[in-house]
């Protein structure tokens, strides 16, 4: 899941980036764009309520011996990440639902729950941009942190995300000790 995650995260922030460079004028392909990100969008907040709900019932492998601010902050980066998703998955949901404008998951009208109102749809718009900048952040900490242990370190941690990571990993540490 984390793979997946990762991947229309990326792909959606890549997304609302472009999405404002289209002209407003046809309607359509800024609509048929917007749509498949809030699409996305739901399919990983789907994603990332299954995957907390693993996570709370699954503990982390244990960390290698690190310096105890590296733990701390492995940790840090870690509920930020799924803090900030969070937000900004749910603040673009909600100002998607207060727009005055039906959502769509893949062609299918939601129902329809709250009223359009304006200045909720403008917070959550801000909330969803910014939410959004930080999670740009974090998850470029997060890669700078994965880049340090794989090349850096040569500790192996990197190979944990991986679905095969047990056995690659194993095959890195013993590569490393072996040279």
């Amino acid at each position: 899941m984390h793979w997946a995650i990762a991947v229309a995260v990326v792909g959606l922030v890549v997304m609302g980036w472009w999405m404002q460079t289209i002209p407003k004028q046809p309607v359509g392909p800024r609509a048929d764009a917007y749509n498949l990100h809030k699409s996305i969008g739901l399919a990983a907040l789907l994603l990332m309520a299954v995957r907390l709900a693993w996570r709370a019932s699954h503990r982390p492998p244990e960390l290698p011996s690190l310096p105890l601010w590296q733990a701390r902050a492995a940790v840090a980066v870690h509920l930020l990440l799924y803090a900030l998703m969070f937000i900004a998955a749910l603040s673009g949901y909600l100002g998607s639902a207060t727009s005055g404008y039906p959502v769509k998951l893949f062609g299918w009208v939601l129902p329809s729950w709250a009223a359009a109102h304006d200045a909720v749809k403008d917070a959550c718009s801000l909330v969803h941009l910014a939410s959004n900048w930080l999670l740009v952040a974090a998850i470029g900490a997060h890669v700078a942190a994965t880049i340090y242990h794989q090349w850096v370190l040569r500790d192996g941690l990197f190979w944990r995300m991986w679905p095969v990571g047990g056995r690659l990993r194993k095959r890195t540490v013993e590569a490393r000790s072996a040279g």
